[in-house]
């Protein structure tokens, strides 16, 4: 990744979490699931505030912590809501 390369890499984890995020967008209209525009809308506002934390200085380790367990967390709920209801 170009965060790595710039020595930057306390951006990755963000940078995924928004990649993944937008990548939901199109796949709720692809997939006629609707539930993933809701999961591509928490994934987005969850790098948004990593991207902010990482401004406000917070620890990179912390921040992978809040990005990754709030990304798992979006995702988790995503599959349950999705084989639970269709």
């Amino acid at each position: 990744m170009a965060s790595n390369a710039s020595g930057h890499p306390a951006f990755i984890p963000v940078g995924i979490c928004l990649v993944v995020g937008l990548h939901f967008f199109p796949l709720a209209r692809l997939y006629d699931q609707r539930q993933y525009t809701a999961t591509a809308a928490l994934l987005t506002a969850l790098a948004v505030v990593g991207f902010g934390l990482l401004l406000a200085g917070m620890a990179a380790e912390s921040l992978r912590a809040v990005v990754g367990l709030g990304a798992a967390l979006v995702l988790w709920g995503s599959a349950l809501h999705v084989g639970t209801r269709g």
